[in-house]
């Protein structure tokens, strides 16, 4: 129950950020594909414990929301 707790802080960190460097470009189709990644990366961990729980697991979270952001921001079209 704690780990979900210091998960939330770290979506909430990680979604507030996003928000914050994508200006005025809507965050939230590529945040939520992101989330799902985390939240898959979280149940699997949890039994494969793999990543050391919340540092790597910070370090991989924050990857995968960068580049899902990333791709996303590739593939919309500018606005100008």
């Amino acid at each position: 129950m704690k780990s979900w707790v210091i998960l939330l802080f770290i979506l909430a960190f990680q979604l507030g950020s996003c928000t914050a460097m994508a200006g005025n470009l809507e965050p939230w189709p590529a945040n939520l594909i992101a989330v799902v990644l985390i939240v898959a990366l979280k149940l699997w961990n949890d039994r494969a414990k793999v990543l050391g729980f919340p540092m790597e697991f910070l370090l991989f979270s924050t990857v995968i929301m960068i580049v899902v952001n990333l791709v996303r921001l590739y593939i919309i079209p500018l606005p100008f």
